[in-house]
């Protein structure tokens, strides 16, 4: 396996985890691989799965377009928007569009089973604002790329 496909399992590993917990994504995470995705387009002149810089910018504008009119309605955190960009900066745009495209449906799904547990459930908690979306996201890229 390459070392650029290990780094994007833990990374999709480590916001997963991070946003199911705290329903947060450290900066860090998003802007930490957002950095070296940016460094390896403008270093080799290909996205860190191979894609072309039109297909890149093509992504950068589908993910923002996607995810800020959300954000802007507060349906969206700015970890969310931050992580469908830096996604967008690995790979080309239709690979931007299917993990929005699978993340939605994941947590549809996700979304649906909280409300049925809530409501047949003894057990009684208070709603929490947002999905964790940016789990959704990542879990979205593992299935793209391949590793689930």
């Amino acid at each position: 396996m390459p070392i650029a496909e290990t780094i994007i399992i833990a990374w999709c590993l480590a916001v997963g985890l991070a946003d199911v917990t705290t329903r947060r994504i450290p900066n860090i995470l998003t802007l930490g691989l957002g950095l070296i995705a940016a460094s390896w387009l403008l270093m080799t002149g290909q996205a860190v799965l191979g894609a072309d810089w039109p297909s890149v910018a093509l992504g950068v504008v589908a993910s923002l377009l996607l995810t800020l009119p959300a954000y802007a309605a507060r349906l969206l955190g700015a970890g969310d928007v931050k992580c469908l960009l830096v996604i967008a900066l690995l790979g080309a745009w239709h690979m931007t569009l299917l993990v929005f495209v699978i993340a939605t449906m994941l947590a549809t799904v996700f979304g649906l089973a909280h409300m049925l547990f809530m409501r047949f459930s003894s057990h009684h908690t208070t709603p929490k604002r947002w999905i964790p979306f940016g789990a959704a996201l990542s879990a979205g890229l593992l299935c793209v790329i391949g590793i689930v």
